[in-house]
């Protein structure tokens, strides 16, 4: 948290500026922090923590708004601030004129908003100190969890109320009549996400690779515990992704960019294969349906169910609604303020963005893509950057912590992570040098 400008960062320009750059790390900390313990935080200090949770999100607003109107037009941002706040604001507009209700849209802006954070502080080069935070924060969740199978924490059956609302602190819950272990987190997909991406996050500070390896083991434990299918999937193949990584040191830029693009291909073929087998092929896939009790598969539950009921709520009638979603507020989580009878989680990234931003989507999963190139391709910090948005892609093929703190702020670094725009008018003034004395060469030639 310290004022002074690390290596890697924009310099501040003036007091508001750094105060918004502090204020974004602050945010991002908080954030983090804040859904590793969240168990804790609201169950054990009760009514008092209450106003707490809502800490990260009111630092966050005004250092963003600060940061916006100090950073816009700035070349050295990695992507124009100006964009996001008008993507924002037409987004609004268009939830508004869809009838999506005042406070589902904020609910929507409250989700994304640490996606947000870790986009500014990863523009300004501020990101690190986020990340830094994930890397306590991971073996903090593996201990909770691992503690968790021989104690029933307290705050389980805890409550508060907020808003004149009850809510629980924690979600105890099974699947198949197996307990879904949550840690010292709210619920057992939060605790997942955490130690998936944590990982990724503190891999890169193990010196040994006994060492990667032992906390590698522990972590996919602790996720198998939480029972959470697309976290342990994605972290059982993320060696998979350090080996590649490892195979490519050293090598072309080129070459790096290209196993990157096939890499990523993987996982957001993935990512879209949930929708298509749902549409095409779900009946064929699970004829016996997704069972119950022990034989109860919620794969089964999403092919058939979800993921059908979360397209269907897009009008496919209206060319419109193929375009623009529903809106801001559409699916997941603000669904509970306004269309209780309606809400689906969505559990899959895809269907998650399509159904809020329609085609919009695709432009979010190309620069998902470009922010990969730009990690793997970078000397510093990039293949830790790389494997957590490989990581992020994981929980969003088919888990419901589609909405989760970790999973929105590595989709913002993965968008945020685009080339400067310094750097694209470098490359046209070097091209346009180089055209220029070609022309000259064949002038003096001629």
């Amino acid at each position: 948290m310290s004022p002074q400008t690390r290596p890697g960062e924009l310099s501040s320009q003036g007091v508001v500026d750094k105060w918004a750059g502090l204020g974004l790390v602050a945010a991002g900390v908080l954030f983090v922090v804040f859904t590793s313990i969240g168990g804790i935080v609201r169950g054990v200090l009760g009514p008092i923590a209450a106003p707490l949770i809502y800490l990260p999100a009111l630092i966050a607003i005004p250092a963003l708004l600060a940061n916006t109107l100090v950073r816009v037009g700035d070349p050295r941002t990695s992507t124009p601030t100006i964009a996001v706040l008008v993507f924002l604001a037409i987004e609004i507009v268009i939830a508004k004129l869809l009838g999506r209700a005042t406070s589902a849209i904020a609910y929507q802006l409250y989700v994304f908003l640490a996606g947000l954070v870790m986009m500014a502080a990863t523009q300004r080069g501020m990101h690190e100190r986020i990340i830094a935070a994930m890397v306590p924060m991971f073996y903090v969740s593996v201990i909770g969890v691992l503690l968790n199978v021989f104690i029933d924490f307290p705050w389980k059956d805890a409550s508060f109320e907020v808003m004149g609302t009850q809510q629980g602190a924690a979600r105890e819950w099974t699947a198949g009549g197996v307990k879904r272990l949550a840690g010292f987190s709210r619920a057992s997909y939060f605790a997942a996400a955490c130690i998936l991406i944590g990982y990724c996050a503190a891999e890169a500070r193990l010196k040994t690779f006994a060492m990667k390896a032992l906390f590698w083991v522990l972590g996919l434990v602790a996720i198998h515990l939480t029972t959470s299918k697309a976290p342990e999937l994605a972290m059982i193949l993320l060696p998979g992704t350090y080996f590649l990584l490892g195979r490519l040191k050293g090598t072309g830029a080129p070459r790096r960019k290209l196993i990157a693009n096939i890499h990523m291909a993987f996982w957001i073929a993935l990512i879209f294969a949930g929708p298509l087998m749902a549409v095409s092929y779900g009946r064929q896939l699970f004829p016996r349906g997704p069972g119950v009790g022990p034989s109860y598969s919620s794969l089964a539950d999403r092919v058939l169910t979800t993921w059908p009921d979360a397209l269907a709520l897009v009008n496919w009638r209206d060319p419109i609604s193929w375009v623009v979603g529903r809106g801001l507020g559409g699916i997941g989580g603000p669904q509970t303020i306004a269309e209780v009878d309606r809400y689906n989680p969505a559990d899959n990234l895809a269907i998650y963005l399509f159904v809020i931003f329609g085609l919009g989507a695709v432009l979010i999963a190309f620069f998902i893509f470009r922010g990969g190139q730009r990690a793997i391709q970078s000397d510093r910090s990039g293949r830790r950057d790389f494997a957590m948005i490989i990581a992020m892609l994981g929980i969003g093929a088919a888990s419901n912590v589609v909405e989760s703190v970790f999973a929105m702020m590595v989709l913002g670094l993965a968008i945020a992570r685009q080339p400067p725009r310094t750097a694209k008018q470098v490359r046209r003034r070097r091209a346009h040098r180089g055209r220029s004395d070609e022309m000259a060469s064949a002038q003096a030639g001629i």
